[in-house]
């Protein structure tokens, strides 16, 4: 179970870096469940409830719950029995609530710096959530009611060894290289070819793509040009004719 994922993943199409790295977020954010049902649980104290919330810190719940019961703010029934009770003074309710607040801030920078730094803060809230569990076992014991306590604490304890072990995992991966885009019209930049005429813009192909020859106008030869050619033609053909042949005397011999 975790928190603030950003969106659900298919997971078959996910890396083994990726996989691993949702595995890695999801046993960080479980110190922010802890961070919030402590406050919540805290809060409700302050107001005279009974209600508690699993997934809990038990040394900050308790320290602030003592702040209120040796300062006299909790309800009658708990001071039953405590016939010569005292309160103590405020400074009292400062002192544990100081603790609690203390604890609660600690869990909430291993929150935040797993995430930014790595896993050695991971390690911090793993030692925390331990030392937390031998504090509500020596407070509470093994009593029956408890069992549902002792799961949860037993479940952040693992989720957050899994979360250690997923890291050093995570840091022995190979780097993936980039993958290049597969799909989608990439934009090329303009080439230019020169022509005869100038320059002509023509667009860089695509990848993979061939690129038809660009074949240069040509010139058209004006009239003029044509008939000039024409004439000085003719005139050396007729240069080169023969003279007209005379034409046959009559005959005069009758």
């Amino acid at each position: 179970m975790g928190l603030f994922n950003k969106k659900p993943q298919n997971k078959a199409t996910m890396t083994e870096s990726q996989l691993l790295t949702n595995k890695y977020n999801t046993s960080a954010n479980n110190i922010l469940l802890v961070v919030v049902f402590t406050l919540i649980n805290s809060a409700l104290l302050f107001t005279g409830s009974d209600s508690y919330f699993l997934f809990s810190a038990a040394i900050p719940y308790y320290f602030t719950l003592f702040g209120l019961l040796y300062t006299g703010r909790m309800p009658a029934d708990w001071y039953e029995g405590w016939d010569d009770f005292v309160p103590d003074p405020d400074s009292v309710l400062v002192f544990y609530l100081g603790i609690a607040i203390i604890a609660v801030v600690l869990y909430a920078l291993c929150w935040l710096l797993a995430k930014k730094k790595g896993y050695g803060w991971l390690v911090v809230a793993l030692v925390m959530f331990v030392i937390d569990t031998a504090g509500m076992f020596y407070y509470t014991g093994f009593a029956a009611d408890m069992i549902l306590d002792i799961v949860f604490h037993g479940w952040v304890i693992v989720s957050l060894v899994s979360g250690i072990a997923t890291a050093k995992k995570l840091k022995k991966l190979p780097e993936e290289a980039p993958v290049a885009p597969q799909y989608g019209y990439i934009p090329q930049p303009t080439q230019y070819y020169p022509v005869q005429n100038g320059a002509m813009p023509v667009e860089a192909p695509v990848a993979n793509e061939a690129v038809a020859p660009v074949e240069a106008p040509v010139e058209a030869a004006t009239a003029p040009a044509e008939e000039a050619e024409v004439n000085a033609f003719s005139e050396e053909a007729e240069e080169a004719a023969p003279a007209e042949m005379p034409e046959a005397p009559e005959d005069i011999t009758e």
